[in-house]
């Protein structure tokens, strides 16, 4: 069989890296344990006033809430746009270095803390400036915070991310997200937000014998995401509209088997 992976170039604070959630969450459940998935980081800005637009006389922070909510029209996922109207955070830096000290200690682990990084900045309106809120969610999915902050303070995840970003000039990544698709010793590189079927299409084409999965029910589902999932990522993953997902996930809520939370523009849930 053929070995298949795909590393998403991202960061937590990139609104299309969270758009592309859906979408990631489909690869995995339609290919499972026959893929493997990575992350590098990409390091959207080391400040964040670099977003802004000379031509713009507004503020910069101005800039990034229509961004926001124009990107969530399109990709389906929940924002909350309030953070950048009272405490706008400053830079993207902090959460990649948190990635980073994560994934030496444990790569499933940060694969979750990756997750609740990108809840946190784009749905719960939290500024992942601040060393004791990246603590308290590294703590939150198991990490052991000891380890987790010597990796912070004696430079190592500093080392990782400076090796990501060579990684990711190697190539050619201008753009988050990008991700590349590896079967076997043939990769080929994914510009941008995409939709489930390029990546199909391509692994279809390269790696024979990749078995596609039917979705396990929803109950499982959500339970197998060890946190939340979207309404939009319900929807990719078992080919429905929002409103019907919406429907489903409500109807698992008065069964008592999912609860949902109200975040910004729509709902995440978990197991009840």
């Amino acid at each position: 069989m053929a070995r298949v992976t795909v590393t998403e170039f991202t960061d937590p604070y990139s609104t299309w890296c969270w758009g592309a959630e859906p979408v990631v969450r489909q690869l995995r459940e339609v290919y499972r344990d026959q893929l493997r998935l990575e992350y590098v980081m990409g390091g959207l800005a080391e400040d964040f006033a670099d977003f802004h637009d000379p031509a713009n006389e507004g503020d910069w922070t101005e800039e990034v809430i229509p961004h926001w909510l124009s990107a969530s029209d399109r990709h389906g996922m929940p924002v909350d746009v309030s953070v950048w109207e009272t405490d706008p955070p400053t830079s993207s830096l902090p959460a990649n270095l948190a990635f980073e000290a994560a994934a030496l200690q444990d790569r499933d682990l940060a694969h979750e803390y990756l997750r609740r990084l990108r809840e946190a900045a784009a749905a719960e309106a939290r500024p992942l400036d601040d060393e004791d809120d990246l603590l308290a969610l590294a703590e939150s999915v198991g990490l052991d915070v000891g380890r987790f902050r010597a990796a912070l303070d004696d430079g190592r995840a500093r080392e990782a991310f400076d090796a990501d970003l060579r990684r990711k000039r190697k190539h050619g990544v201008t753009a988050l997200p990008a991700f590349l698709v590896s079967v076997d010793d043939r990769a080929e590189l994914l510009r941008g937000y995409r939709p489930f079927a390029s990546f199909e299409k391509l692994l279809t084409e390269r790696a024979d014998g990749l078995d596609e999965h039917d979705p396990r029910p929803l109950p499982e589902f959500v339970e197998a995401a060890r946190g939340r999932v979207a309404t939009q990522e319900v929807a990719a993953v078992y080919g429905l509209s929002v409103e019907e997902a919406l429907e489903e996930l409500r109807s698992l809520a008065d069964d008592g088997h999912v609860e949902p939370q109200e975040v910004g523009t729509g709902y995440l849930w978990e197991s009840a």
